[in-house]
């Protein structure tokens, strides 16, 4: 690639992150020069435009109002979305899940690796509570590696009992109850430790090919904002810390990865992008992303260092989880509990917040 060249698509580049707030210095790193909420609700935007399309399929699952649902007589129900299945009934379900992602005011990432994506139901209406779901943790997160003590290896080994919740939280009119908590306190019920045992207990992994023990010890996630009021005060959620605000969503959804691409096919190996597949790493698009910025001759580690720093909470699902992830143990003591009994304990404990008269 000849400088001129060069100079022209890191313009292009450039043009692409101010869009969305966002300026590279002549160093090449990064700032931000916009409030991160209005940055978030304009990649957030473009998402959910994709989600939207479902809506008339989809609409009579959602309550429009307070006055549509029973606060005080919500039944609940999780219901994990069947995996590689294309039946009506599933592919409604898919619908269902990725239409109540159109109300996230943030952008959502699709997750990676292994998924399992779960709706709650109130079937005293028959309306959607909220959703979440679960994917692959990332490999490199440093707040999560010093909290549980992981060194590179025993991470490698221990990983596969984890999973990150990619998106949670309650779709209107839930949400104004304090649905959001009801939602992550089913995100750690005994059922979806048994979904997970079943799914992959007789599974080998992608890229190893290994068998591995089938037991989720513990779920994490990370807020938008810094903390999120979600897990405040939430039984069975802990806050750790902060990241170290790095990341690449605003490397992928606004043209910049289409950019790179155009970078590899041109310029590079396109050998690449068949190897960067699933199966070949964690995360393909940013293994993608650092080998069109190389070619371009500028820095990851600049451009994916924002600086906006994320909350970082964990949620353990077994006593022991912590020797269990430092391999002393290959049993787990679970301890997480029914659905019913979260629910008991959110319906007593946050639910009475909201239906207090305002004063």
């Amino acid at each position: 690639m000849i400088d001129e060249e060069r100079k022209q698509y890191i313009a292009r580049i450039q043009e692409e992150l101010e869009k969305y707030g966002f300026k590279m210095d002549k160093e090449g790193n990064l700032q931000v020069v916009s409030c991160i909420r209005d940055i978030q609700y304009k990649f957030a935007k473009i998402l959910n435009a994709q989600y939207k399309k479902y809506e008339k399929d989809v609409s009579k699952f959602f309550a429009k109002s307070l006055d549509e649902i029973d606060p005080q007589n919500i039944v609940p129900r999780l219901e994990l979305i069947e995996k590689g299945k294309s039946d009506k009934k599933t592919l409604l379900k898919k619908k269902i899940f990725n239409f109540a992602k159109s109300f996230w005011s943030v952008p959502v990432s699709t997750g990676f690796g292994r998924r399992m994506d779960y709706i709650l139901w109130d079937d005293n209406t028959g309306k959607v509570i909220g959703i979440f779901g679960l994917c692959d943790p990332i490999i490199g997160l440093g707040v999560r590696d010093e909290f549980i003590g992981w060194s590179r290896k025993i991470k490698e080994e221990r990983l596969y009992n984890m999973l990150t919740a990619y998106i949670l939280g309650a779709v209107p009119p839930y949400n104004q109850i304090l649905g959001a908590k009801l939602v992550a306190l089913s995100a750690i019920s005994k059922q979806v430790i048994d979904d997970f045992y079943n799914r992959y207990g007789n599974t080998r992994t992608v890229i190893k090919n290994k068998k591995k023990l089938p037991y989720l010890v513990a779920i994490d996630t990370m807020g938008a904002f810094g903390k999120s009021a979600i897990y405040t005060r939430l039984r069975g959620w802990k806050f750790v810390g902060y990241t170290r605000g790095q990341s690449h969503f605003h490397l992928t959804l606004n043209g910049v990865y289409e950019l790179l691409l155009e970078v590899i096919r041109k310029y590079g190996n396109e050998e690449v992008l068949k190897k960067y597949k699933f199966g070949q790493g964690p995360n393909y698009k940013l293994r993608v992303i650092s080998e069109g910025l190389k070619i371009l001759g500028l820095s990851k580690e600049k451009l994916t260092m924002h600086s906006i720093k994320r909350g970082y909470y964990f949620a353990p699902l077994a006593e022991n989880w912590r020797e269990f992830l430092l391999m002393k143990t290959n049993d787990p003591k679970f301890i997480a509990k029914p659905l019913e009994e979260n629910f008991f304990y959110w319906k007593k404990r946050w639910l009475p917040k909201r239906l207090e008269p305002k004063k």
